[in-house]
């Protein structure tokens, strides 16, 4: 979705770049008047484009090139800037200075520099957002991804929305199975006529292997999160995988054929081949215990977690800077990248839970939930879990692949 060039998006700026400009390095000047005394160059950034190559291509003044970036550093790293964004300059006609500047970060924002009597001043603008209610119905063959509506990258994140949900319950690469059902109420978000993406999802009903799975959001206060049909938080202590969309090439044994020793001992953990450089993610919050290389685990990020659990993560190739001994993690963040360090036959992720000082088959382990829905808002919650239960049930005939997206939103 991202690279429209912002089609039919409501704000004069980006509407002026979308019907002004011929071609991507086209330089428009409309007349000279006392009411305006500027001039405009619009663009388009090319392969390999930097905007310090586009300040030179514009014959710009590479002092402002400095005092916009310090502007800015704050609400966008202008080094990043990526190929198809558009930008927009306006200059004054008699001095050739820049007056302003607009640069497209994504279909959903802008930023905007503008000179002052005392420096260049950077706002980010968020375009205003129509949020509808859509909703989708489909039936599993071979995975998640293969059983979307379309190959859009907008269901590819809507794919990983969900399988952040039920990180705790289904792990989408092994679990799911062919008839399994998927159905979701989700937010859209459009900018005038033209979609913009999914925001949160609302509800979802997941039923794998015979077993339905309910989630509903719910906001506690300022807090949202996902619950099911009884109000119990889907979280748990560790996610059910720290990995997505992977599959597994060894599991839990007490007794093993190695397949590089070939030798039999245990294997106390799980194997996930992935493709190297696949992030990993801590399965849940604690302090790191060891980060670095550990003889035939090869790179090894150890997590010790709250309730007697510990982590293990072997083989990585790279281990983030930040990640390092006596360091906090949140569950989910980043902690290394899937390798081949090691005695490794291939990249994968050898994965082990320790509880009470005792390695434990991850694949089997019963997890404590996080915290459930207070006594004081449960008929609030009921009342949302109804209402999304309706429009849920609602949904009669699963949906194949389409090329009209909004031909599956409710």
């Amino acid at each position: 979705m991202k690279k429209l060039f912002f089609s039919v998006i409501a704000f004069p700026i980006l509407i002026f770049l979308l019907f002004s400009f011929k071609t991507p390095d086209s330089q428009e000047e409309p007349p000279v008047t006392a009411e305006n005394p500027n001039y405009r160059i619009t663009g388009v950034v090319k392969p390999n484009e930097s905007l310090e190559a586009i300040f030179g291509k514009h014959n710009l003044d590479k002092t402002d090139l400095a005092l916009i970036n310090q502007s800015t550093k704050k609400l966008f790293n202008l080094s990043m800037i990526s190929v198809g964004d558009v930008y927009l300059f306006e200059l004054d006609k008699k001095e050739n200075n820049i007056q302003s500047m607009q640069y497209g970060i994504d279909d959903m924002s802008y930023l905007t520099v503008v000179r002052g009597s005392d420096g260049f001043k950077a706002e980010k603008v968020n375009l205003i957002t129509n949020k509808k209610i859509g909703s989708f119905y489909i039936s599993i063959k071979d995975n998640l991804m293969n059983s979307m509506p379309d190959a859009h990258r907008e269901y590819y994140r809507l794919a990983l929305k969900l399988s952040d949900i039920y990180a705790w319950d289904i792990d989408f690469s092994r679990d799911m199975r062919n008839g399994d059902t998927v159905k979701v109420i989700v937010e859209e978000l459009w900018v005038g006529e033209a979609f913009k993406g999914y925001g949160d999802i609302l509800a979802a009903e997941i039923i794998n292997n015979g077993k339905t799975h309910t989630a509903y959001r719910f906001k506690n206060n300022d807090y949202a999160d996902y619950y099911d049909d009884k109000g119990k938080s889907l979280r748990k202590a560790l996610l059910k995988s720290p990995l997505k969309f992977k599959y597994i090439s060894s599991r839990f044994s007490k007794r093993r054929l190695h397949p590089k020793l070939r030798i039999y001992r245990p294997h106390l953990g799980v194997d996930y081949s992935a493709p190297s450089g696949t992030p990993v993610s801590a399965s849940g919050s604690g302090t790191i215990r060891f980060a670095g290389y550990k003889g035939q685990n090869g790179r090894m990020v150890r997590i010790k977690h709250n309730g007697g659990y510990e982590t293990y993560y072997g083989h990585l190739s790279r281990i983030p800077k930040k990640v390092r001994k006596g360091k906090k993690v949140s569950q989910g963040d980043i902690i290394g990248y899937v390798g081949s360090t090691g005695l490794a036959t291939g990249p994968h992720l050898d994965y082990r839970i320790k509880f009470n000082g005792r390695f434990v088959d991850p694949l089997k382990i019963k997890l404590p939930r996080g915290k459930s829905i207070p006594g004081n808002l449960m008929a609030s919650f009921m009342t949302v879990a109804d209402k999304f239960n309706s429009r849920l049930t609602s949904l009669l005939q699963p949906v194949v692949a389409s090329k009209d997206r909004r031909n599956n939103s409710g």
